[in-house]
């Protein structure tokens, strides 16, 4: 076999291998009942999310993201890693993740056209609060306080709690 043969035959297999070996590394996102974000597991759905919040008597964060968008990512990894905001996130409500692009019905719900958008609920659905866009870690961290501290009650308006 001469040289050009050769190189294009290992080059092909260098190429066959990196494409299976990046496919075996790819983070799991989601499966059928969860999305992965952060270390943390969310619902796919709304109705789903909102069963277990009566169950476990816990808020709901409805976040509503897609995989193209910038601070969608700023938020998975430099918002939801914060160990104060996953000790919360983890203990004290129910997560619902819908991907915008996959699930626009839940998205529809809640008249939400475009992510990142946080949206607060109790566990029967009245809504407490809502983020539009990106939140820094810290005016996070002042929300959810908020609202495990007032153990679920309606807050008022919007403006009542820290915001971007």
């Amino acid at each position: 076999m001469d040289q050009k043969k050769t190189i294009t035959v290992t080059m092909l297999v260098v190429i066959a291998l990196f494409i299976l070996y990046s496919y075996s590394v790819t983070p799991l996102i989601s499966d059928a009942n969860y999305t992965y974000i952060s270390g943390l597991r969310w619902y796919n759905t709304y109705e789903v999310g909102q069963e277990v919040a009566l169950k476990e008597d816990k808020p709901m964060l409805v976040y509503v993201w897609a995989i193209w968008c910038q601070f969608c990512e700023k938020l998975h990894t430099e918002v939801y890693p914060v160990p104060q905001i996953q000790k919360m996130l983890r203990e004290d409500f129910v997560l619902v993740a819908v991907d915008l692009d996959t699930n626009r019905a839940d998205a529809d719900r809640f008249g939400v056209s475009y992510p990142p958008y946080l949206i607060f609920l109790t566990p029967t659905g009245q809504k407490i609060t809502e983020i539009p866009g990106y939140i820094p870690a810290n005016e996070l961290t002042n929300i959810l306080t908020i609202i495990v501290n007032q153990k679920q009650e309606i807050i008022a308006a919007h403006e009542d709690l820290p915001h971007s």
